[in-house]
Formats: C-alpha cells, sequence, structure tokens
C-alpha cells in the first residue's frame, strides 16, 4: 500500500468512527420555557407526540409557575367541550413542565409532586 492510499485508507476509518460515534452521542434536552404559555405548547406537543392524544381536541392550559417545587410550571390540560348544553370537566390532565430544561413530567395532584417524565419516548 503506497503512502497516498495509507492516508486515504485512515481517513476513510477515521470517517467511519465519526460517524458512528456520533449516533451514540446522548439526546439533546427540549430548551428551557419562560411562560406558563410556552410550558403548555411543549405539553400538548408532548401529549400528541408521546401519547398519541389528537392534537384538535386540546384546547389549551390553565397554567402556573409553582413555587414548590420551585422551577416549574404547572398546568391542567383542557379539551374541548362538544355539548352545547355544557360540560362538567374537559379535563385532560395535569402535568409539570421543568422551566430550565423544558422537560415535561406527569403531576400528582393528590400528592401535589411531581411524577413521572413523559417526554423521553422518541
Amino acid at each position: 500500500m503506497t503512502l497516498t492510499e495509507t492516508a486515504y485508507a485512515e481517513i476513510g476509518l477515521a470517517f467511519i468512527a465519526a460517524v458512528l460515534l456520533a449516533g451514540c452521542a446522548p439526546a439533546e434536552e427540549a430548551p428551557s420555557v419562560a411562560s406558563a404559555d410556552e410550558a403548555c405548547e411543549r405539553t400538548i406537543a408532548t401529549l400528541v407526540a408521546e401519547r398519541d392524544y389528537p392534537a384538535d381536541q386540546m384546547t389549551g392550559c390553565d397554567g402556573w409557575k409553582s413555587e414548590e417545587p420551585d422551577g416549574f410550571y404547572v398546568l391542567r390540560v383542557n379539551g374541548y367541550c362538544h355539548d352545547p348544553k355544557g360540560c362538567g370537566s374537559v379535563l385532560m390532565g395535569w402535568y409539570a413542565v421543568e422551566a430550565s430544561t423544558g422537560a415535561v413530567y406527569d403531576w400528582d395532584v393528590g400528592e401535589m409532586q411531581i411524577g413521572q417524565r413523559i417526554d423521553q419516548k422518541r
């Protein structure tokens, strides 16, 4: 093998190694959220992607920045009411979004604490 062939072979091996290692890189965290509206958008997108909720059935959220635990937005996701006379409840679930990472979790209303992370099935 000539010097040129050896150099090309080494470059090829380095390229293959780089491609393989890039596939092993950890997944990036979701960007941070700065408002309850952004947390709501992230939660609805997660529910559509991860739990197969129909996007057209969710109208939005009622939410606030939590003091306990600090650094989270707690959200109630609401669905559409299809009854013209009104509905008793349109609650689709309670969720928490970590402001610094944008990670989405179930919110345990009974215990008032964060549950399981739900935005990792990709």
